[in-house]
């Protein structure tokens, strides 16, 4: 794994979580949050693997795509935990929502 591999799989590893955090907020729920988690943590992870030009062979490909896969849901168990997601997602989800006063 190259230095840009490894970069990207730790940017993965602590933006896949808000974004699913985001998405299950408004329309799905854990169960399915969890599946769109594992499938987008991959499908970045298949992206690393190929940051270094495509691979040859099959344990690059592997060790990409599960090092981003677990990555994701270490920290979103971790970042969970704790209520980062919950305190910072939330935050963020009310920028955009402007009160009107009565």
């Amino acid at each position: 794994m190259t230095a840009i591999q490894a970069g990207l799989t730790v940017l993965t590893v602590l933006v896949v979580p808000y974004i699913v955090q985001a998405i299950k907020t408004k329309a799905m729920g854990g169960n399915t949050a969890r599946w769109l988690a594992i499938a987008v943590s991959a499908l970045c992870g298949a992206l690393t693997a190929m940051a270094g030009g495509i691979p040859t062979d099959a344990s690059a490909w592997v060790t990409s795509i599960f090092a981003c896969v677990g990555g994701v849901q270490v920290a979103y168990a971790s970042f969970k935990s704790v209520g980062v997601t919950d305190k910072w997602l939330d935050a963020l989800l009310a920028l955009g929502d402007v009160k009107k006063e009565g």
